[in-house]
């Protein structure tokens, strides 16, 4: 039978494992955000971009603390992100006839997956801890981390169908523009090579 500090080492590494888990996340998702922010075309989208990736620094800080405070080894490795990806068929159609307005759309879709899923991870984590009757102060700094994810993620919600909507209107109209220029200057050749 095992002895009472077999299981407190036991909870212990399950708690270190699942916050290095969650740190793993939050590093991939730091190169993931400022990618989106270098390519971002939106000023609204990139501003929360920007003030989201401040915060997840600061979650990983929040993170690191509570492994060291456990007595884990901090990770530096990066968790794979939960992006939907088409079959490549698709994928090079994508990458190679979108224009920008389309890809924003589409990264903004995406950063709301990821948003939903780290939410999903936070929420399974506190559960975790609960379980394990973990320290309140680490159950606390994933509940913070969880609303920020969460208010991030109900943004992306409410205002990516707006972004995309405006987004595509002025695709739209770009193009109806640039026809228009070109039937004019297509109309011009024509009486320019019409002798008088």
């Amino acid at each position: 039978m095992a002895q009472p500090s077999d299981n407190s080492f036991a909870k212990g590494f399950i708690a270190v494992s699942g916050l290095n888990l969650a740190l793993s996340y939050e590093n991939a998702a730091v190169d993931r955000l400022e990618n989106r922010l270098s390519e971002c075309i939106v000023p609204e989208v990139k501003e929360k971009i920007k003030h989201h990736l401040a915060q997840t620094r600061e979650q990983q800080k929040r993170l690191q603390e509570r492994i060291r405070a456990l007595g884990g080894e901090i990770t530096s490795e990066k968790g794979h992100l939960p992006i939907p990806g088409p079959p490549q068929s698709i994928k090079v159609l994508i990458e190679s006839s979108s224009t920008d307005n389309e890809r924003e759309v589409w990264e903004s879709l995406n950063d709301l997956i990821i948003e939903r899923a780290e939410a999903i991870m936070y929420r399974g984590g506190i559960q975790a801890l609960e379980l394990l009757e973990a320290d309140k102060k680490t159950i606390k700094t994933l509940e913070k981390i969880l609303k920020e994810e969460q208010a991030f993620g109900d943004w992306l919600e409410k205002n990516n169908p707006k972004t995309a909507k405006r987004l595509m209107t002025k695709q739209l109209v770009d193009e109806k523009k640039r026809k228009k220029k070109k039937a004019v200057e297509d109309e011009d050749e024509v009486h320019e090579t019409v002798p008088a």
